[in-house]
């Protein structure tokens, strides 16, 4: 498998939170990390190893975080969902019980959204930010706020029953990945092998949570995320694909001027630019964590 190399130099992490266990993998000093990658909705923390590649030229602490009901982390306990805030208050209470302190936090997709919320919580803790194809939040302005409610609901009653369809070999995990990505079916692979397990019924099950796929019942307001991003007082780099996610142009017209500390660089790629241009993207991270 691709970045095989990568991972025999990683540790095995879990913590213990409130409801159970967060796990990932970390490099070099992982009890006083200088980098935390949060990776994005139904990836899992291998999203992160071409990065983590050349990030491993240096010798600070690395890690890389699976979400709750991601990876192998545990799935929250039956009756509880997958919110935003909830995401948010795992690394939040993370990094307040490990009393860690000069982080880097490295976040792509929903991580990124959940990494620009917690930096404004945490200021002491946090000193650069790193944005990968995400800003701000996703939003409501209350025009639709019932039918959010609803098919909020809706969708959590439905989501009790739901499972994942068997897959007869990995292979056939990888090409229905591969059918929703827009990289390499090799880059696919690398999320597949910690994203599915082999269960005693001879077929591959992804590992994470149906549940995940709840819709939100309830959102923001954007002049509330303004509110939240007018405390983001950290250098912040917001990574972005050249054929990545269309809605960045609208979240940096929004709140753009809420951070001073903002730069924005764009490459060549799609919404994960971090497994295609991992080189490029580690050297701005050093150099980030190091102004």
């Amino acid at each position: 498998m691709l970045y095989q190399s990568v991972l025999e130099r990683a540790q095995p992490l879990e913590y213990a939170l409130d409801w159970g266990c967060l796990r990932g993998l970390g490099w070099g000093n992982v009890s006083n990390p200088r980098y935390i990658l949060l990776h994005g909705w139904l990836d899992n923390c291998h999203s992160f190893l071409p990065l983590v590649e050349h990030l491993l030229e240096s010798d600070e602490g690395i890690l890389a975080l699976d979400w709750a009901g991601h990876g192998h982390s545990d799935h929250r306990p039956s009756g509880n969902y997958y919110h935003f805030t909830d995401y948010a208050y795992d690394i939040w209470q993370l990094i307040k019980t490990q009393e860690w302190a000069g982080i880097t936090l490295v976040g792509h997709s929903m991580g990124g959204f959940v990494a620009n919320m917690v930096a404004t919580l945490l200021p002491k803790q946090v000193s650069h930010l790193v944005l990968i194809e995400a800003f701000g939040l996703l939003t409501s302005d209350g025009e639709n706020a019932h039918e959010q409610l609803l098919a909020g609901f809706q969708s959590r009653k439905k989501s009790q029953v739901a499972r994942w369809r068997p897959y007869t070999t990995k292979s056939d995990a990888v090409m229905a990945r591969a059918k929703t990505a827009d990289f390499s079916n090799q880059l696919v692979e690398v999320l597949v092998e910690r994203g599915i397990r082999l269960m005693a019924d001879g077929h591959w099950y992804w590992r994470a949570d149906p549940k995940v796929r709840s819709t939100s019942p309830y959102r923001l307001p954007a002049k509330a995320v303004e509110q939240i991003l007018n405390q983001l007082n950290v250098p912040v780099v917001l990574i972005r694909g050249s054929e990545g996610y269309a809605q960045l142009d609208k979240a940096l017209a929004q709140w753009q001027g809420c951070v001073p500390q903002l730069q924005v660089v764009e490459m060549k790629g799609g919404h994960h630019i971090h497994m295609q241009c991992p080189k490029d993207i580690a050297t701005l991270v050093s150099e980030q964590s190091s102004s």
